[in-house]
């Protein structure tokens, strides 16, 4: 990956990357994925009736919610952010498409910022640490149990040696698109609750405030709460640029407003996402632990459901992907407010650069 000079020189004591550390260090204890410690800040818990894992704080049993922090990877290291996500597309004769059902997400490499200071460096590798912590502590267990089973882990290797450290981390984002609850309703023949409203006073003295009122309700406070976005907010799926083709056969299904917030803590929508969240660009994210068990398999998973930009990437764009969202596959050619978002939303970051 190509390097800008003018971005990553310069990366001192008392730059961008040490400021975010402080602030990581700073968080209540166990709160910062680095900073945890597994089985005595967060414990597992099994689903007694699906057999999947959950991560839940020790001291009140919580589902437990962590901070971290990195640099999004290239497509070629495991990034699928698109309309296609980690959507299997299946084969020529057997193609899977998207509908209404399909769990579609996106899915984020984090690797080790791009000239990370000393204390970025143990903070990235600290994070994965935590997560290997988990993996060898399962794996122990499997091992007693006499047990074999087919593992993906949280974290990847950047070559073809599976046996050193991992050198990045995954994390799948939320569902792109869903079907608003609105249209559920109608769609299962509910009708939305009748609300009262309040009566205005049409005496002699609150006469016209009743014209005045409606007014505002039906001009531009109206105006100003249709173009507000918050994370209710619902798209039409073709903003995303590579969206369309036959193996999209969405019927009521829209693309959501993830949480995803540039430097000013501002929710970015949906058609700046490819700019705002390419290679190069450095993030906090508030993720959820996650294992699914399967007979002879188990997936790990971080479920990234706040996307914090830190600093912005000055790198190009990489190219859509070339696979056609068509039939035609495989011929010739992954919102709710907690203190952990609360804490991200503390963060301190102005305009700065990383080269302070």
């Amino acid at each position: 990956m190509e390097i800008d000079p003018a971005q990553y020189d310069n990366r001192v004591e008392g730059g961008l990357y040490d400021d975010v550390v402080r602030q990581l260090m700073a968080l209540p204890k166990g709160m910062s994925l680095g900073d945890a410690t597994y089985k005595d800040d967060f414990i597992r818990e099994s689903n007694v009736n699906t057999g999947n894992f959950a991560y839940k704080c020790r001291d009140n049993g919580a589902e437990y919610e962590t901070v971290l922090v990195g640099e999004i990877l290239p497509r070629p290291c495991g990034t699928k952010f698109s309309a296609i996500g980690n959507h299997y597309l299946g084969t020529a004769n057997t193609p899977n498409i998207i509908d209404d059902k399909t769990r579609v997400k996106g899915v984020f490499a984090l690797g080790q910022p791009t000239q990370a200071t000393e204390m970025m460096y143990v903070t990235f590798g600290n994070q994965i640490a935590t997560l290997d912590d988990i993996i060898q502590s399962d794996m122990e267990e499997l091992k007693r149990q006499n047990k074999d089973v087919n593992v993906k882990e949280w974290t990847a290797h950047a070559g073809t040696d599976q046996m050193g450290m991992p050198e990045y981390i995954i994390v799948n984002t939320e569902q792109l698109y869903a079907v608003p609850k609105g249209t559920q309703q109608a769609v299962q023949g509910k009708r939305a609750r009748v609300t009262k409203k309040t009566i205005n006073d049409t005496s002699e003295h609150g006469e016209g405030k009743a014209a005045k009122n409606n007014s505002v309700a039906g001009g531009s406070k109206d105006n100003t709460q249709e173009t507000e976005i918050t994370t209710n907010t619902f798209y039409d799926p073709t903003v995303l640029p590579d969206y369309g083709g036959d193996l999209f056969q969405h019927i009521n299904a829209k693309l959501r407003q993830l949480d995803i917030r540039n430097v000013e803590n501002e929710l970015i929508p949906p058609q700046n996402w490819y700019t705002s969240l390419k290679r190069g660009t450095l993030v906090m994210i508030r993720a959820t632990l996650h294992a699914f068990n399967w007979k002879e398999r188990r997936v790990y998973q971080l479920n990234g459901h706040t996307i914090r930009v830190l600093d912005d990437s000055k790198l190009e764009v990489e190219p859509l992907s070339s696979q056609p969202n068509r039939f035609d596959i495989g011929g010739s050619s992954s919102t709710s407010n907690s203190r952990v978002s609360d804490a991200m939303a503390n963060v301190q970051l102005g305009k700065r650069g990383r080269q302070e």
